[in-house]
């Protein structure tokens, strides 16, 4: 049995019939019976889940036609977009730029295969996220609400959760008028995944406020954010990165954008 890693990549079974991947808040077990595998997921967990020869409950079972070499294990940026608010409510004046970086919890892709080549297992949220809609009734989008706030400072790799990626976003004041940034809604499916000394980063955002009349336009990088120097990409952005894309984004004090 392998306890106690966390990795991203391939892990083999070899001769052991169990393998126990554990982050801060999250801790899954893979188990293998012949050509079954039996999952169990824990959140904040005090104790072990022991799973006798029949097991009663708490688990999720798959079968495959042979029995499963290895697990491979990635992050993913969240399934639907994120709903952030700054830490202290900012007033960016026309022409202005400013810098966020903005604490966000991945989900964890499980596949199957030979080491090589991978087949979707599941995908298993770090954190439950609340539900949150962002837009009119007409126009808004099903979104995730995070507690963690963007701040203006770069956090340091020591201080992020393994399950957690930086994703740095520079907001544009293009317009004449003030942008009351309140809270804003950040669409990461466009977003490279990266690793750099044990911290995730996703691509760089970058937001073009236009004014309270008209959508903000973002472009996504296809690089790592300057701040994480010789990272590696762990994982490709579900859609490919795109510039000038037109979305709403910002939802203000004085303008009817949320």
């Amino acid at each position: 049995m392998s306890t106690g890693i966390t990795p991203w990549g391939w892990v083999q079974f070899s001769e052991q019939k169990e393998l126990r991947l554990e982050w801060e808040r999250l801790r899954i077990r893979v188990i293998k019976r012949d050509s079954d595998l039996l999952l169990v997921e824990r959140r904040n967990p005090v104790e072990t889940t022991e799973l006798g020869s029949e097991p009663e409950s708490d688990f999720r079972r798959y079968a495959f036609e042979s029995p499963v070499d290895a697990i491979q294990v990635q992050p993913r940026v969240p399934a639907r977009p994120i709903v952030v608010q700054p830490l202290h409510p900012l007033r960016l004046a026309p022409k202005a730029h400013v810098d966020f970086y903005v604490s966000i919890p991945v989900d964890i892709q499980l596949g199957t295969g030979d080491g090589v080549k991978s087949d979707h297992l599941e995908r298993v949220r770090s954190e439950i996220l609340s539900d949150t809609w962002f837009g009119d009734q007409v126009g808004g989008v099903l979104c995730y609400s995070t507690k963690s706030r963007a701040r203006r400072e770069c956090p340091s790799a020591e201080t992020v959760e393994r399950t957690r990626a930086i994703c740095k976003v520079q907001i544009f004041n293009k317009s004449t008028e003030q942008l009351h940034c309140t809270k804003f809604c950040l669409r990461l499916n466009h977003c490279h995944l990266w690793h750099c000394d044990d911290a995730l980063w996703t691509s760089p955002v970058n937001i073009r406020y236009n004014g309270s009349d008209q959508l903000s336009a973002i472009d996504y990088s296809e690089q790592a954010p300057p701040e994480a120097i010789n990272a590696v990409k762990i994982a490709e952005a579900e859609d490919p990165p795109l510039r000038g894309l037109i979305r709403r984004s910002f939802a203000g004090l004085s303008t009817a954008l949320a």
